[in-house]
């Protein structure tokens, strides 16, 4: 069991309660947003907070078990059941985030034809195809063969020598490559190219009113809809979101993903070390799950709004009931 002090077994599990909260108040500000809704990008995020929900579980089971707390009764569940939601559900968390990122990508690429793209149909037909790949490639870790310990309460994951080398020597460079290194490329490249197309289209936009001044000798004057104004700050209320979720997934997913990569080839920490280390950076790693809320309050002045004004609504609501 790894050296962890019961003050920072609070500060810890905080975390992860404050993951959840953030969470639960993300799908709520989510749902409410009718124009939220319509579109494929309010779909993935609506559908990124209860996966990461998920994840957030299994992940504060597994920190459980560092104290010898067991969430589950039998081995099915705290053996096999969780480390197999938990790595899929990372991997659904990780490519929603990549759906976001192409989503945004297409509608500044191809405004028209993403019309036809990018709809809610095919944004729940994505996840539920992504669901169905990732459930199947980690289905191993169903694999009866994996057992817990009776006396000592740990899992026992090399009964069967063809699950154990997939837990120890395929698993992890196939989920640093599949969950990691290809997410942040993709997510990358399409942020870079959709900023890019964004700067273009605001310089056309601007040489377009410079040529009309030259011209006519005035700016031109128009008049914004109300509803093109509001699809404007949903605009970019959006953009901020999905760049707040990807800085922040590369930072967070990237340290865990490495280490658990050089752990399984350079074994030269003790069962101890290591179990301390990989706790911790674990807990790093699910910042991502659970952080998300927070960063769109700091990025985008229209979830903040909405924040509000739910909050005021609650509050009202409390109020009035009878004491």
């Amino acid at each position: 069991m790894c050296d962890i002090n019961s003050e920072n077994f609070v500060i810890y599990l905080n975390s992860y309660g404050l993951g959840f909260l953030g969470n639960l108040l993300s799908f709520i500000i989510f749902y409410s947003l009718d124009e939220f809704r319509k579109i494929s990008t309010g779909v993935f995020f609506l559908l990124s907070t209860i996966s990461n929900s998920f994840h957030l579980w299994t992940l504060i089971t597994e920190f459980f078990t560092v104290f010898n707390i067991y969430v589950y009764p039998d081995s099915f569940f705290q053996c096999r059941f969780n480390y197999f939601l938990q790595n899929v559900s990372r991997a659904i968390s990780t490519y929603l985030a990549i759906g976001i990122s192409l989503d945004r990508l297409i509608r500044s690429e191809l405004p028209l034809p993403s019309r036809r793209i990018c709809t809610r149909r095919n944004s729940i037909i994505y996840t539920f195809i992504v669901i169905v790949l990732f459930s199947i490639l980690w289905s191993p870790w169903l694999s009866p063969t994996i057992i817990r310990d009776p006396t000592t309460g740990n899992c026992i994951f090399n009964t069967s020598p063809s699950v154990y080398f997939y837990i120890s020597q395929f698993q992890t460079p196939f989920r640093l490559i599949v969950v990691c290194i290809i997410p942040v490329i993709i997510m990358a490249v399409s942020n870079i190219r959709m900023l890019y197309n964004m700067r273009q289209s605001r310089r056309r936009v601007r040489n377009r009113i410079e040529v009309h001044t030259v011209l006519i000798g005035v700016p031109p004057t128009t008049t914004i809809h109300p509803n093109v104004r509001r699809m404007s700050a949903l605009d970019r209320m959006l953009l901020y979101m999905m760049l707040a979720n990807v800085c922040t997934f590369i930072i967070t997913q990237i340290p865990f993903n490495t280490y658990t990569i050089a752990r399984s080839y350079y074994q030269s920490l003790d069962a101890s070390t290591h179990s301390f280390v990989r706790t911790l950076l674990l807990i790093w790693s699910a910042v991502y799950f659970g952080v998300v809320f927070y960063l769109y309050c700091l990025t985008s002045p229209l979830f903040r709004e909405k924040f509000i004004l739910i909050s005021k609504k609650l509050l009202r609501f409390i109020k009035r009931q009878p004491t």
